[in-house]
């Protein structure tokens, strides 16, 4: 079986579902959803949590939780409420209206994408964040793109002399 192999709009489309996800957690979280069921859902459908592995970073993660290696500690990231994670005060749940990337570059690899990019999110309260990400996409065997590495952090800030 010949495998289908990454290209410039699959990558692009990937990253435009993952920003869309996003807003729709805080759209879901804001209408008194079940936020639990689709960032759920989401963990399976986007990330490869339940048949490989995933290497997380998350932008406000720390000490021994720095890195989610399973889909609890991602679930607790993205939503909070989970006595195990207890920093965790649910990142995707503020909720962001607006969530867009640019700045993208990446390196197509048979069915693996390589990219890094900026990511800006919008609030509803217009508060703003803006994140340097790097994922790895892979079009698993199912056909669905999954990501296996998600790494998000802060851009540095240098002391001001």
């Amino acid at each position: 079986m010949t495998r289908r192999a990454f290209t410039d709009q699959l990558v692009v489309e990937s990253l435009q579902l993952w920003c869309d996800n996003v807003v729709r957690i805080g759209r879901i979280h804001s209408e008194g959803g079940d936020v639990v069921a689709a960032v759920t859902q989401i963990l399976s459908d986007n990330y490869d949590y339940d048949k490989g592995k995933v290497l997380f970073k998350p932008t406000l993660a720390f000490g021994p939780h720095t890195y989610r290696p399973t889909k609890e500690g991602a679930l607790a990231y993205f939503i909070g409420g989970n006595p195990d994670f207890p920093n965790d005060k649910g990142f995707k749940l503020k909720p962001w209206v607006r969530v867009w990337f640019n700045k993208l570059d990446y390196v197509l690899h048979g069915d693996l994408a390589i990219a890094q990019c900026n990511v800006y999110l919008v609030s509803d309260d217009d508060s703003h964040i803006f994140v340097n990400k790097s994922f790895v996409f892979k079009i698993c065997d199912d056909g669905r793109v999954r990501i296996v590495l998600h790494q998000s952090s802060l851009p540095f800030q240098p002391k001001v002399q």
